[in-house]
């Protein structure tokens, strides 16, 4: 399988999984269900309005129970399986996850299946999303080489000093950044989705809002694939513990030397 493989990036695959397993630990059953509904709605949009019943693509059924192993290797391997048989990558996003996705929706309204069971198919889904660019190849921006950045604090937080200081920093050394303070979930990601930045900088300021990052953490790697993400944390939490929660890229930490590290990874097209 070393073809089709070559298409997913397993290492990604795998650290998106065990994040993703992390979270449905970590957080309340709310916060869960809440990541789960953001997932599902966001790829099954790409399914269409054709009922499954009409036009479910063949092997959707092994797909789903694949899916819905604790682990996430089944569904890994039935990909690479469709891979080596040449289904397209495009094909794969959006004959077999997308339809996937409205599948596990709607069992999951009609109560067929528990939200324990759609959060871990979620996470396999998310995974291989991650894994394979979250988007159908012709959608991709190969970054540039320009330094382009925005900056946002998490949804909800009070504090801004901190984050607009850096944004005029980076200014000064030559940096775009879009500065964002004050906006809702869904204002953060549309202006994501408009103006395509290489880089995504978060600031969070207490812990209490760990909850809202990791939820517009999940939403912008499916919407920018390919940008680098970074957060700035409260002082109560450590690198470690972002790292094992959150699908990120880095831990920043003073301006300098973030701005060091993020034009590094900049530079090397990451």
């Amino acid at each position: 399988m070393a073809g089709p493989m070559a298409a997913i990036d397993v290492e990604i695959f795998a650290r998106a999984a065990v994040r993703f397993a992390a979270k449905r630990r970590a957080f309340a059953p709310e916060m869960v269900e809440t990541l789960t509904g953001d997932i599902v709605r966001r790829l099954a949009e790409a399914a269409g309005p054709v009922p499954l019943t009409e036009g479910a693509p063949p092997g959707l059924a092994e797909f789903r129970t694949a899916l819905l192993e604790p682990g996430p290797e089944a569904a890994l391997r039935y990909v690479a399986a469709r891979r080596a048989e040449g289904v397209s990558r495009h094909d794969i996003y959006l004959v077999y996850i997308a339809a996937a996705a409205r599948l596990l929706g709607e069992d999951w309204d009609r109560n067929r299946l528990s939200l324990s069971e759609v959060s871990i198919a979620t996470g396999h889904l998310y995974a291989l999303m991650r894994a394979m660019g979250a988007e159908p190849a012709r959608q991709r921006t190969p970054l540039d080489g320009r330094k382009c950045a925005l900056f946002a604090a998490v949804p909800g937080e009070d504090h801004s000093l901190g984050i607009t200081l850096a944004a005029g920093l980076f200014r000064d050394a030559g940096w775009e950044v879009d500065l964002q303070i004050g906006r809702e979930h869904a204002d953060l990601l549309a202006r994501a989705e408009a103006t395509q930045p290489h880089v995504v900088g978060l600031s969070l300021s207490t812990e209490a809002r760990l909850p809202a990052l990791a939820r517009l953490v999940v939403a912008l790697r499916l919407r920018l694939p390919r940008a680098i993400l970074g957060v700035a944390p409260a002082a109560r939490l450590d690198a470690a513990t972002l790292d094992h929660l959150l699908d990120i890229d880095l831990v920043l930490g003073d301006a300098d030397s973030a701005r060091a590290q993020l034009e590094d990874l900049i530079a090397t097209g990451r």
